[in-house]
């Protein structure tokens, strides 16, 4: 990709990318929160830091390699994403009979969705489908990096 491509690539991509990563984490957020609030209360502020802080950083670290391998050309990690997204709206669907804060439920159910839609759009597959041709590209021309090296190293050695 020459560096004129580039800034169009990332000016048509970046946003429908990053929408997905941010939603992502604030669904993370919003459910954790929700989920403290209503199963521990009665839990010391220590404890519910301390795993909440644990559960953050296990979803995040799988959200950011499911994108990482994304980024790199392999579109069927974005299911890692999808179940992330399932898991927080699962978590948070039936909390509404502990009668947590409406705004906070409100928002736990709204962003996994615009996660979902932001997945599910057509800008973010032309990403998909585009990240795919450019990793082709990329193995076809360390392979023939790789060769034209071996011709090399073969004509050294004679």
């Amino acid at each position: 990709m020459r560096p004129f491509e580039f800034l169009i690539f990332m000016r048509r991509y970046f946003p429908v990318f990053i929408g997905g990563v941010l939603a992502a984490i604030c669904s993370f957020a919003i459910t954790s929160v929700l989920y403290f609030e209503v199963f521990h209360k009665d839990a010391t502020f220590e404890n519910s830091v301390i795993y909440g802080f644990a559960v953050m950083m296990g979803a995040t670290a799988l959200m950011c390699l499911c994108h990482f391998f994304l980024v790199w050309g392999r579109p069927k990690w974005v299911w890692g994403v999808v179940a992330l997204f399932f898991a927080c709206l699962s978590l948070v669907l039936p909390m509404i009979e502990h009668r947590p804060n409406k705004v906070i439920y409100f928002l736990g159910v709204l962003v996994p969705l615009i996660g979902l839609s932001v997945l599910n759009s057509d800008r973010h597959r032309e990403m998909r489908k585009i990240m795919v041709i450019v990793r082709n590209k990329r193995e076809r021309f360390l392979g023939i990096r790789k060769a034209r090296l071996c011709r090399l190293n073969a004509e050294r050695c004679k």
